[in-house]
């Protein structure tokens, strides 16, 4: 699981803000996991700007790495904060800091 004092920065056109991804949860179903969801803290100059809710899925994670899906989750974990952080700079970029849901 994650450390809650895990901080990612992030650029966005000149601008740093600060993302803290909250523990990872996965999506319950009868076979391999599908989906797995966290909620992603935007911050700039520690201001708490919006909470991203972010959902990646099976085939983002094993286009990275085939066995990281089904493997434990410090193999996973580092492939999913990847896919997040991509897409909530993208979303930054865009001039979207508020709360949303993304798909990675």
């Amino acid at each position: 699981m994650d450390a809650p004092t895990t901080i990612i920065p992030v650029d966005a056109d000149g601008v740093v803000y600060h993302l803290a991804p909250q523990p990872v949860r996965i999506a319950l179903s009868e076979g391999p996991p599908a989906l797995w969801g966290l909620q992603v803290h935007v911050l700039r100059d520690g201001e708490l700007l919006g909470v991203k809710t972010c959902f990646v899925g099976r085939v983002t994670i094993f286009t990275k790495d085939p066995g990281a899906v089904d493997g434990p989750m410090e193999r996973t974990l580092p492939i999913i904060h990847d896919a997040i952080t991509a897409t909530i700079q993208r979303r930054l970029i865009a001039g979207e800091t508020g709360d949303e849901i993304v798909f990675s």
